[in-house]
């Protein structure tokens, strides 16, 4: 074999491990490897296969397909949380308004949510207090909270919070639900015991199979999804919402709800659906993938391409070490100053920083860039209407609506 049929020999190789690891993945949470990017995922990989010591890829590749602690490992790795208390607030406003019809038509009931995936738990304590404010105590609602990260449903029933998950803003009264505490913010006991935690594969088959809920909320989650498990899911969110109960999904995520099912909730910002008032009575349809098995032989190592600098500025954010993420994407930024989603990016990196100013005017460069970024319009409405302009914010909603009436 002579060197360059030994190098295409070892290029197909490692692309052969790298599609058998996408495929698990796959099989296992339906994650879209496009969705985050092939980088993205060997990057996680080369991070477990040195933790693991192991001497090559398609050696971890092996490992992963004995060991299910360690595809639990990769989950965890490839899936990092990104979230923040009360994160595109409309959902919130609606949902206080929402329940207080319902409060009165039953007043006698159990307001039952379910937030999946909840991340880091910032999700469903903002559902929380929203439906305290709204009005009702403790014993009248319950929130299930699941997800498929052990490590992130820990941070979630630790309840202590940095000041990154409370950007765009604050929150008012914080201190009625929040105490201070030597390392953050604690959740209070109030509001944290109406919260229940569980891990839970949201593609199990069991997984909402006897569950009937008012209002779920499931965002940012189909967007990673491959078109099958996103249509079963979509599908299993039905048959677990009573009738014209809310759904809320993210803004991209819209288009992926069945229209002959739901309606649009008309309340800018609030990306969410009422449920027809139906009963689902069609058997609950399995989300399976069939299982894949990959052999192959074990080369010697090979390089591992680095993730790119907007991935790792995005991994910097989203553990909180936002000026460093504003150095990467800057440097990104250089190099590709056409990146709409770069400008996104660094717009959000600001508001984390409550540099509005900044943020703003990322986000303008975004829209300029790509005229469809509805992330960069929604973020500048908001900003807009934090400064009292309100002519402006109504403008981007309804540029908004009409770039989401187009899409349906």
């Amino acid at each position: 074999m002579t060197a360059l049929h030994l190098c295409l020999f070892k290029k197909a190789l490692r692309q052969m491990v790298q599609d058998a690891i996408e495929a698990l993945l796959k099989q296992k949470i339906g994650l879209d490897a496009e969705s985050i990017g092939s980088r993205t995922i060997a990057h996680a990989v080369e991070q477990r296969r040195l933790t693991c010591g192991l001497p090559d890829r398609a050696a971890y590749l092996l490992h992963l397909q004995t060991s299910p602690q360690e595809l639990e490992n990769l989950i965890e790795t490839v899936v990092v949380p990104e979230t923040w208390f009360f994160r595109d607030r409309e959902p919130f406003v609606y949902l206080s308004q929402f329940v207080t019809q319902w409060r009165s038509a039953h007043p006698a009931s159990v307001f039952r949510v379910l937030s999946a995936p909840c991340s880091t738990g910032e999700e469903p304590y903002s559902i929380a207090i929203t439906l305290l404010k709204a009005g009702l105590t403790p014993a009248q609602f319950h929130i299930d909270a699941v997800d498929v990260s052990k490590r992130a449903l820990l941070k979630a029933t630790q309840g202590i919070y940095r000041q990154i998950s409370f950007r765009g803003g604050g929150l008012p009264e914080q201190s009625r639900y929040f105490q201070s505490v030597a390392n953050g913010q604690e959740i209070r006991p109030f509001v944290r015991d109406t919260v229940s935690f569980r891990s839970e594969n949201l593609l199990n088959p069991g997984f909402l199979s006897q569950e009937a809920y008012h209002t779920i909320f499931c965002r940012n989650l189909l967007i990673y999804l491959d078109r099958d498990s996103r249509i079963q899911l979509v599908q299993r969110l039905d048959y677990a919402l009573a009738p014209s109960g809310l759904l809320f999904v993210g803004s991209p995520e819209m288009p992926q709800v069945n229209a002959d099912h739901f309606t649009p909730i008309r309340h800018p910002f609030a990306f969410g659906y009422h449920k027809q008032n139906r009963v689902v009575d069609r058997p609950l349809p399995p989300i399976a993938h069939p299982p894949q098995t990959i052999s192959v032989p074990v080369p010697a190592s090979a390089p591992i391409s680095e993730p790119t600098e907007l991935a790792t500025a995005q991994q910097l954010a989203n553990r909180g070490h936002l000026i460093e993420a504003i150095a990467v994407c800057q440097s990104h930024l250089r190099a590709h100053p056409t990146d709409a989603q770069a400008h996104v990016l660094l717009g959000e990196i600001h508001q984390g920083l409550n540099q509005s100013e900044q943020a703003e005017q990322a986000f303008q460069k975004a829209i300029y860039l790509n005229p469809s970024a509805y992330e960069a319009m929604t973020h500048l409405a908001l900003l807009k209407e934090q400064k009292g302009d309100r002519a402006g914010a109504t403008l981007l909603k309804q540029r908004i609506q009409r770039l989401l009436n187009t899409q349906r």
